[in-house]
């Protein structure tokens, strides 16, 4: 699957870039200054609809033929093919990355607001969930028989849960679903990918559903960034395209063809 295990996650990419552009477009050309009420039926954003579906029914698809034809080895190490020096690597810099953007948007919303007791929740479990994905690797490099990398695979898809419960909670009186809708799915998205490598760890692989979570992630974190969100949040985003790409690669890069029976 080396093949795949660049290929995919380049065009991947590239239909990231499309989506993140016609977010953009979306964003200034279909919502009122005013009212910020979208324009019935605009073409960008049919446009936008069509893209997400047709990308998602190419990975779904992909997925399927990839889990038919091939699959993950036992044990997460194996899985993924974890190198002892680039993976945690690697990690690490993610890890600073969203450590980094948190600390900037705590920056901004203290600067602007007062800071609430979910705002404080969010910045440390944001934190959390940082060191988490960098530990792992390490952990993972060092001895994965140890018990600490079960706790750390599923901190970061806990956070995102938490997220989409706040951001619930902060467009719940707001009827305008086109404009946080793909902050929605990008945050699903990730929390599901999280989920899903957690499960190579306990001894559940899935790697069909990995896949499509891992560029679904990539996809709509990607469109998320074209979003009027403080800067430290799109630092997290892109912190969790990385995560997904890398792990996208490894898996695939990793997998082996099953024996057919005649």
């Amino acid at each position: 699957m080396r093949i795949s295990a660049w290929t995919m996650p380049v065009l991947t990419l590239i239909a990231a870039a499309f989506g993140y552009r016609l977010r953009l477009s979306e964003i200034a050309n279909v919502f009122d200054p005013i009212t910020n009420l979208p324009e019935r039926n605009a073409e960008t954003t049919m446009w936008l609809i069509t893209l997400s579906l047709v990308y998602m029914l190419l990975i779904v698809v992909f997925a399927i033929i990839t889990s038919v034809k091939h699959k993950a080895l036992p044990g997460f190490e194996n899985a993924f093919g974890t190198d002892p020096l680039a993976y945690p690597i690697l990690f690490v810099l993610v890890g600073i990355v969203w450590i980094v953007g948190t600390f900037i948007y705590f920056i901004t919303l203290n600067a602007h607001s007062d800071l609430t007791a979910i705002d404080v929740y969010f910045i440390i479990f944001s934190v959390i969930s940082a060191i988490s994905v960098a530990l792992f690797a390490v952990e993972m490099y060092q001895d994965s028989r140890r018990k600490a990398p079960y706790a750390l695979s599923i901190v970061p898809a806990i956070f995102m849960c938490f997220w989409l419960i706040l951001m619930y909670k902060q467009n719940a009186s707001n009827p305008i679903l086109l404009s946080y809708v793909y902050l929605c799915l990008a945050i699903v998205a990730s929390a599901s990918s999280f989920y899903f490598t957690a499960g190579f760890l306990y001894g559940k692989p899935t790697p069909g559903k990995a896949i499509v979570t891992y560029y679904a992630a990539v996809f709509f974190c990607a469109v998320t960034l074209a979003d009027d969100h403080p800067s430290g949040i799109k630092l997290i985003f892109c912190a969790l395209i990385v995560v997904n790409v890398i792990y996208s690669s490894l898996l695939l890069r990793n997998l082996q063809k099953r024996k057919l029976y005649l």
